[in-house]
């Protein structure tokens, strides 16, 4: 069998062309890549902390956990920023809130109050925690942010107390 040197050369050259051509490529091809993440939301109202929020207090979800206000003795406590109720629609809902006082002793408290506010100070809603009340039809306008103010005040001269007590809100 006769070798073609000429054919032969121009073989090894395509195939050494075709190798550093596949090389070449396939180093582009390792410097691409994306990154990203799905997410879904909802839109809704949603709890945030305030400036006043106790420490130890979070959010998860739908509900603030471990808030647990504490006052000394014969003092007056008024946590002003202590939770935002955001609305992250643009359009409003109405609410309602309903007080309960799930343990403890409330003739120790001379006021136990919830308060909510809007972004300009003017009151919305007071409520009782303490006589477990309930106020509805409230409005929280769209992207609009409440603010939560608890107003606690011991019973005088009370050198201990508790209560514990939950709020829900319910929106359309």
């Amino acid at each position: 069998m006769k070798l073609n040197y000429k054919k032969s050369f121009k073989l090894i050259t395509l195939l050494i062309t075709s190798i550093l051509i596949a090389a070449v490529s396939a180093q582009v091809y390792s410097y691409m890549y994306i990154q990203g993440s799905g997410t879904i939301t909802t839109g809704g109202l949603a709890w945030a902390k305030g400036t006043t929020a106790p420490g130890g207090s979070s959010v998860q979800g739908y509900t603030v956990t471990n808030l647990n206000l504490t006052i000394t003795k014969n003092n007056f406590a008024n946590f002003t920023d202590c939770l935002h109720l955001i609305n992250n629609d643009a359009t409003s809902h109405t609410f309602s809130l309903e007080t309960t006082v799930t343990s403890g002793d409330t003739s120790k408290f001379t006021t136990f109050n919830l308060a909510i506010s809007n972004s300009t100070g003017q009151r919305v809603t007071k409520i009782s925690i303490k006589s477990q009340q309930t106020a509805s039809g409230l409005t929280i306008h769209g992207s609009e942010t409440l603010y939560v103010r608890f107003e606690v005040d011991p019973l005088l001269d009370a050198t201990s107390g508790s209560i514990s007590f939950t709020v829900k809100l319910t929106y359309d």
